[in-house]
């Protein structure tokens, strides 16, 4: 949902204010002017597609608090319900710090900067205990479908990391050298890395469709350990 919503405001940018987007220059370029927009200007800076995507954020924030509190019980150790529950919270923390924090904030660029950094860092860090603890379970060699989209999700992160590399290469070239091909680079990179860490989840949300009949809410009373029908028993 969010990947769409990002589309949306860098797709109604392009369409609808054609005038910010032919007078926008690079940062340490004024004379160099780019005719596709980064996407923390598109749902950070320039109205209403800022508040458009605030919207979509907050619709999406329970979301993935409920991917949070699920993804790890698939996990019998502690230890890697912690790590996997650690992970897509900062993933979480992070994507909100960088719509809050965008480039003409009050912390400025490298602020924005640094929570993208971190965002990156945690969507890659989730993306491989998910699909190292996969590997693990053994579902992948005895589900043909699990075998199918697990080698999706490694494709995925790979191409997700590459592009990412890709991207934080070609911004500071584009900056540096006044090169406009080096920042239309990034921000395609840009546009490529929401939809590949959109996709991965998507993958893994089908996955968790055969793993998960349905959520019930139950009452728990202390010193009284009840057992809900139908409970999932985790797996190694």
């Amino acid at each position: 949902f969010p990947a769409i919503i990002c589309y949306f405001c860098v797709g109604s940018t392009l369409i609808m204010q054609r005038d910010i987007i032919s007078n926008y220059t690079l940062a340490a370029c004024p004379n160099v002017k780019s005719g596709l927009p980064p996407i923390s200007y598109s749902i950070g800076v320039w109205e209403p597609q800022k508040q458009i995507w605030m919207f979509a954020l907050m619709l999406h924030i329970p979301a993935r608090l409920l991917l949070i509190m699920m993804v790890p019980q698939q996990w019998h150790s502690l230890f890697w319900r912690f790590v996997q529950t650690f992970s897509v919270s900062l993933e979480l923390l992070s994507l909100i710090l960088v719509t809050i924090f965008h480039v003409d904030s009050i912390l400025g660029f490298k602020a924005h900067a640094a929570f993208f950094g971190i965002w990156w860092g945690a969507s890659i860090w989730g993306m491989s205990i998910v699909i190292y603890l996969q590997r693990l379970n053994g579902l992948r060699d005895t589900d043909p479908v699990i075998k199918v989209t697990w080698w999706i999700k490694v494709a995925i992160m790979v191409i997700f990391f590459y592009v990412s590399v890709a991207a934080s290469i070609a911004y500071p070239i584009s900056q540096r050298y006044c090169n406009l091909l080096a920042f239309i680079i990034f921000c395609a990179c840009e546009y490529l890395v929401v939809g590949l860490n959109a996709g991965f989840w998507a993958v893994a949300l089908f996955e968790f469709e055969k793993e998960f009949d349905g959520f019930q809410v139950t009452s728990v009373r202390k010193n009284k350990q009840i057992l809900s029908t139908g409970t999932e028993t985790p797996t190694e």
